[in-house]
């Protein structure tokens, strides 16, 4: 029977790692929130689906935005997840039609929520990453400013402090709701970054 294998959590924890060891070991058709996102966007108008427009305004230089970011992290949490109910919708459509068609599928990205995979109505696994210490700005910081190709390559310092601690508050979120659901959470620590995505690859495919 075809299988959906969901791997959710925070950005910067190592989803899109643990996707591509996933898909060495198991080749199967694989997709990203991020991307099903950037496709809604392109073809629904801002005033039909507001809510899937609104976070990516807050990652931002500009003052006002990041000290809102900053200050009030719940409150871009909720909207992160307002956004993801509208992305789940295709995420939903995606999996059903190939699962019909016999095939696995995989999704990652922070549109798998613990309370919207709950709703499923398939076979599936699904495991969530976070990181919830303080140290992980400077991890964040390091890769935007060593790699050019980093979408938070031009973002200031402040910036990324910001989204560092709304990310902190975010993991916490999606901990809290994965336990709330039965659901597997793993706390990807920086120092032991490999030995955790080994668990957490482990743990994705394992025999039900």
């Amino acid at each position: 029977m075809a299988r959906a294998y969901l791997i959710g959590g925070t950005p910067r924890t190592g989803k899109t790692t643990l996707t591509m060891r996933a898909l060495r070991e198991r080749p199967m058709l694989a997709a990203s929130t991020d991307a099903i996102r950037y496709t809604l966007r392109r073809i629904i108008h801002e005033s039909d689906e507001p809510d899937l427009f609104h976070l990516g305004k807050y990652t931002s230089n500009e003052p006002e935005r990041r000290n809102y970011l900053r200050t009030n992290p719940l409150d871009m949490v909720a909207a992160q997840n307002k956004e993801s109910v509208v992305v789940w919708k295709s995420v939903v459509n995606f999996i059903n039609s190939n699962l019909e068609d016999g095939f696995d599928v995989l999704i990652e990205g922070i549109a798998v929520l613990p309370e919207l995979v709950a709703q499923l109505q398939c076979d599936y696994s699904v495991i969530f990453l976070g990181n919830q210490s303080e140290e992980h700005y400077q991890t964040i910081l390091h890769s935007a400013r060593s790699n050019k190709h980093d979408w938070m390559h031009d973002l200031e310092d402040e910036t990324i402090e910001a989204f560092a601690i709304f990310n902190q508050v975010f993991s916490r979120y999606v901990a809290e709701k994965a336990n709330e659901h039965s659901m597997t959470y793993i706390e990807v620590r920086d120092s032991n970054f490999n030995e955790d995505m080994n668990t957490a690859l482990k743990m994705l495919l394992r025999e039900q």
